[in-house]
């Protein structure tokens, strides 16, 4: 078997980390990604207190769901090799009553989603901190912004769990903050000879 009809292209591995490598094109899904992001973000800033209370809401219908699903099943299957134990009961019942809890009283909730989401935001921009270090190798400007981006996520984290009713426009800021990084990565720019963004 002859090998002369193979073809090998060498390829520069920084390409693959430049959001818009020489005659790259525009991701529009991730660009679209990060307009309902950027939306969503602005949603927040200006109008916190209803987005809040709708997550609230939308929350406790679900842990309701979930528990009235553990208690049917419960039921169903109380007199058959599937039996489940009392406790199964039990904490059916209980998931029930803290959705009832959450949609009666959703500053409950609030809180309890600030210090989640607090604690979320500070572990994600630990590991966005930590990951920014190989794109100093492809170049300081987008090396900078993961890094700026990830200092100041978890600068929000920590006033999230800090000021945990102000977490409706916290949450918009980190949409805002995170969307303007997802559309940036989705767009043909990068450290060039068109274009010396970077």
């Amino acid at each position: 078997m002859s090998n002369d009809n193979i073809h090998v292209e060498v390829l520069d591995s920084r390409d693959e980390f430049r959001p818009g490598r020489s005659g790259g094109s525009v991701n529009w899904l991730q660009l679209l990604s990060g307009m309902l992001l950027l939306a969503f973000g602005l949603v927040c800033v200006f109008c916190p207190f209803e987005v809040l209370m709708g997550i609230s809401t939308v929350i406790a219908v679900f842990v309701i769901i979930a528990g009235g699903i553990d208690v049917a099943s419960y039921v169903r299957y109380r007199n058959t090799l599937f039996s489940q134990s009392g406790w199964s009961l039990f904490f059916g019942i209980m998931i029930v009553l803290l959705g009832v809890v959450l949609l009666v009283f959703p500053a409950v909730g609030v809180a309890a989603m600030a210090w989640a989401f607090g604690l979320g935001i500070v572990i994600f921009g630990v590991v966005q901190l930590v990951a920014s270090r190989p794109f100093f190798l492809m170049g300081a400007g987008l090396g900078s912004m993961v890094g700026i981006s990830g200092v100041a996520e978890i600068a929000l984290g920590v006033l999230i769990c800090v000021f945990p009713s102000s977490i409706g426009l916290f949450l918009g800021l980190f949409a805002i903050v995170y969307a303007v990084n997802t559309i940036v990565f989705s767009l043909p720019i990068g450290r060039d000879r068109t274009n010396t963004l970077w």
